[in-house]
């Protein structure tokens, strides 16, 4: 939703018709009605200050115009009050140190986190995210920022970026910064070591000493306490699985099929043999239980499974 338009509505100089279409977007999803809220504390902060200060909102207008080439005499006055609440709003900014304190930041923001289970939410600007389990996140949409602002705190996220050429969006993953406008990919983060996944669209990836453009397909993984920055080709579907909620194996190695089991139920695999590392197996496997999972691929490759607390040998 345009700012413009919330502000119009704020003012109450929007249609009847753009007046419902701002009261169905702030009912649509809890993030739209605090994304209104705060835009609606800013412009009573301002309205405060400007009662503090002596500000002629028609003279403030007129100076603007004059230095524009074109004249715009012909706007209404509803746009002359709306220009002036921009200009009121931009002077509450610097202000908000003293109105809101250390805690300005989060008027614009939400966090996500996940416990023990994937969750999936639709941010204020309309992209889509995925949190697998264990995941914490913050997002922002700053109205003085030109960008959108991700804080990946721990763990992994699907985005499906809504494009906003205008407003970039920006994904802060320890010291790797992930920039896109418009496109698919995972971010998954472990202490100094980031991973992005590109499904779709063009993704930039940035550590402090190297940049590199992603592609459809494409994968990095920087380590920033070593240096470490491995780019490669994505070779099956495995990183996916949290939000298909199954397990696609194309003549998949078993040691790779472990190392997914690992990660997405937090169990430690023990292949017991070397010659049983690269058993493939192709099938699709839905994200059931552990122990289902499990039963499946043994009866396949004619395996034995033995646990031992958080352990799982194969023989």
């Amino acid at each position: 939703m345009d700012d413009v338009l919330l502000t119009k509505y704020l003012l109450s100089e929007s249609t009847e018709q753009e007046a419902a279409a701002v009261r169905n977007w702030i009912a649509a999803h809890p993030d739209n009605e605090r994304h209104y809220m705060q835009l609606r504390a800013i412009w009573e902060a301002s309205r405060a200050l400007a009662g503090k200060r002596d500000l002629d909102e028609n003279e403030a207008w007129e100076r603007f115009v004059r230095r524009r080439d074109q004249p715009r005499a012909s706007l209404k006055m509803g746009w002359v009050r709306i220009a002036a609440a921009l200009l009121l709003v931009c002077s509450a900014a610097l202000a908000g140190v003293f109105l809101f304190g250390a805690k300005r930041d989060g008027l614009f923001g939400s966090t996500y986190q996940t416990a023990d289970a994937t969750r999936t939410d639709t941010l204020a600007d309309g992209s889509v995210i995925t949190l697998n389990r264990f995941a914490n996140l913050r997002f922002a949409q700053h109205p003085f920022k030109g960008k959108r602002e991700v804080d990946l705190r721990s763990g992994e996220a699907y985005f499906e970026v809504k494009p906003n050429k205008n407003k970039p969006f920006v994904i802060q993953s320890g010291q790797v910064t992930v920039t896109v406008v418009g496109t698919s990919f995972h971010v998954r983060r472990n202490g100094n070591e980031t991973q992005v996944t590109v499904e779709s669209g063009k993704v930039k990836a940035a550590a402090p000493d190297k940049t590199v453009a992603l592609g459809p397909g494409q994968t990095v993984t920087i380590d920033t306490r070593t240096g470490r920055f491995d780019e490669g080709v994505v070779k099956d579907q495995l990183h996916n699985y949290y939000v298909s909620k199954r397990f696609v194996l194309d003549n998949t190695p078993l040691w790779r099929i472990a190392e997914v089991l690992e990660h997405a139920y937090n169990v430690d695999i023990v292949i017991a043999r070397r010659e049983l590392r690269e058993l493939p197996m192709t099938t699709t496997l839905g994200q059931g239980s552990l122990d289902d999972v499990l039963t499946v691929v043994a009866e396949t490759l004619e395996l034995t499974i033995e646990r031992k607390g958080n352990q799982i040998i194969v023989k």
